[in-house]
């Protein structure tokens, strides 16, 4: 069975707040062609794939997955390596659901803190919010360490009363059948996953400093303190990431696998195209301009968002799993000119009726899509088919590139 929660973009919501961060038909035309699927597997790339994904009675749609080494800090022995952890290019930081790992490692993960109470975080995302404790860890990906790094531990055991003020932010997604993960490794603009406005401002909303299980309110949490993006982390190969998924048709495949591979123009799998342009992102929300029939909209590159989320009252939608989504009665071949600064790109992209998803049990369809809603309606929102065909390089803000410097989308 498909999974409820499909449509679930885990695009963090922060993206508005404080800049945070958060195919084509029969012939694949949301692809540039830039990209032939090939995996790259060293000691600056892991493979990336789509697949049904860790709940065996459910088929996930679109989720990147890639496998994640977690260690007690500075052990080598008490690691435990964790499957079918999300990639998210719209959030920063490593979360890993506390029933992923195992007692031993959990409770020896270092424990973060500010001022003497434990620090806990109410991460938000588009469709939920994650609860739990930051602690340290120390996390290896092929040849990389990113040694002592804040992660959260989702639903962890002890703290596991949730302030009200958090709970009435989204619904709790701090399951496994809630991410459709075991967890979610954000790789995306940010090297925290807050920065200085969680650090001067105690009612920032994401972080808790709690005295005791059950006595938590909200505080100030330094940067340094905060949950970080584990590639901004490593010793080298740490100014961005590198996204490669093979180029699909609209219709879809099984499954998909490529490569997340570290730093951009660092190493000879990670050099830019000369056909490749850099979008540097606005300072006021981390987004580009996306121009699609006539009208502006604020947009954002998001692997964490499994479709295209995009306003559009010509398209017909129709109900499916609990959501609304584009349900054309055939296929609509579309377009739209991306562009920041002196860059722009024109993308073809397909969209086809959702009921297709009815039809099979494919985890990588490039063509499905559905209304953009709620904060984000006004928002063009390039989720994961974006990324199918395509090289997709996030820089990381306050880090250098061949590309020039600060945040922004390379493609």
């Amino acid at each position: 069975m498909r999974s409820g929660a499909i449509v679930g973009a885990l695009l963090c919501v922060a993206l508005l707040l404080s800049g945070c961060g958060g195919g084509g038909g029969g012939g694949g035309n949301l692809s540039d062609g830039s990209n032939n699927g090939s995996t790259s597997t060293s000691a600056n790339s892991v493979a990336m794939t789509v697949d049904a994904g860790p709940v065996s009675s459910i088929v996930e749609l679109n989720l990147p997955y890639v496998s994640v080494t977690v260690c007690a800090p500075g052990s080598a022995g008490n690691c435990q390596t964790i499957d079918h952890v999300l990639v998210d290019t719209g959030s920063s930081g490593l979360r890993i659901l506390s029933s992923a790992m195992s007692a031993s490692l959990r409770s020896a993960l270092g424990s973060q803190l500010v001022a003497g109470r434990q620090v806990v975080e109410c991460m938000q995302f588009a469709d939920g919010i994650t609860w739990g404790a930051v602690s340290l860890a120390d996390v290896k990906m092929a040849g990389k360490t990113a040694s002592s790094l804040p992660v959260q531990v989702i639903s962890d055991p002890v703290y596991t009363t949730i302030p009200a003020a958090c709970s009435s932010l989204g619904s709790n997604e701090g399951s496994l059948s809630g991410l459709g993960a075991n967890g979610i490794i954000g790789v995306g603009l940010n090297l925290q996953d807050c920065g200085d406005s969680c650090a001067t401002n105690s009612a920032n909303s994401l972080y808790y400093l709690c005295a005791g299980a059950s006595s938590c309110v909200q505080g100030a949490v330094p940067t340094a303190q905060q949950v970080a993006n584990p590639v901004g982390a490593f010793s080298g190969d740490n100014n961005g990431v590198l996204l490669q998924l093979p180029s699909l048709a609209t219709t879809g495949a099984a499954t998909a696998t490529g490569s997340l591979i570290f730093g951009i123009g660092t190493q000879s799998n990670n050099a830019i195209s000369s056909a490749a342009q850099a979008f540097p992102v606005s300072s006021d929300g981390y987004t580009i301009n996306t121009l699609y029939k006539g009208a502006n909209y604020r947009s954002f590159l998001d692997s964490g968002s499994n479709i295209l989320f995009f306003p559009d009252a010509g398209i017909a939608t129709c109900a499916l799993y609990g959501a609304t989504w584009f349900c054309p009665a055939s296929q609509q071949n579309l377009s739209a000119v991306l562009s920041s600064g002196a860059s722009n790109s024109t993308v073809n992209f397909s969209v086809i009726s959702a009921q297709y998803l009815a039809t099979n049990n494919y985890a990588a369809i490039p063509g499905i899509a559905a209304p953009s809603g709620g904060v984000f309606s006004s928002y063009f929102d390039w989720g994961l088919p974006f990324f199918y065909g395509r090289n997709v390089y996030i820089g990381f803000a306050g880090r250098s590139n061949p590309k020039g410097s600060g945040a922004m989308y390379i493609f």
